[in-house]
């Protein structure tokens, strides 16, 4: 019979106590959030492929998932506005731009599905800037799509902390 020396048995305790304590104060692995049931089905109309693609994911990774229809929701976005902008920012000694700057702009409602406003409009501004090395063109433009990503991956977070919100409100 195999004996369990007392290093390999404090370490086992060690290990379980720590795996309990984590989960016990809510701990969740990046990316996943926990939502209501009545948020775990959403339909989001008039947004862009991104975003709605962001969303997708995060509804995904809560067990949760957009709806074909709005009778299907617990929530329902309605994208009034969305926009994202490149302008610049500093010019260098060439006459090329050095320093660019994203600007993202999101304004929606969140609706029942009986079409029943559940919060004021909303509106959220993103910006990021970063460097334009014109020696390093390629890179750059990858590391362009990575910020816009971010952009849609924050915004479509923000999205769902006020649906919460919305859904959790007290109606008066």
């Amino acid at each position: 019979m195999n004996r369990i020396s007392k290093k390999q048995f404090c370490r086992a305790v060690f290990i379980l106590t720590l795996s309990l304590l984590v989960s016990a104060c809510g701990f969740h692995l990046r990316g996943s959030i926990a939502l209501p049931e009545s948020v775990k089905a959403m339909y989001v109309f008039g947004a862009s492929a991104d975003l709605n693609n962001e969303m997708k994911g995060l509804l995904r990774s809560a067990s949760g998932r957009l709806t074909a229809s709005p009778n299907e929701a617990g929530v329902v976005v309605k994208v009034l506005r969305e926009d994202i902008r490149r302008r610049v920012l500093s010019m260098g000694s060439t006459g090329k731009s050095s320093e660019m700057e994203l600007d993202y702009y999101l304004r929606f409602q969140f609706y029942d599905k009986q079409e029943k406003p559940l919060m004021e409009e909303q509106t959220i501004e993103l910006s990021r800037e970063y460097f334009n090395d014109q020696l390093a063109i390629l890179a750059k433009e990858s590391e362009e799509m990575m910020i816009r990503k971010e952009i849609y991956k924050q915004a479509a977070r923000m999205v769902m902390s006020l649906a919460q919100v919305a859904v959790e409100k007290p109606t008066r």
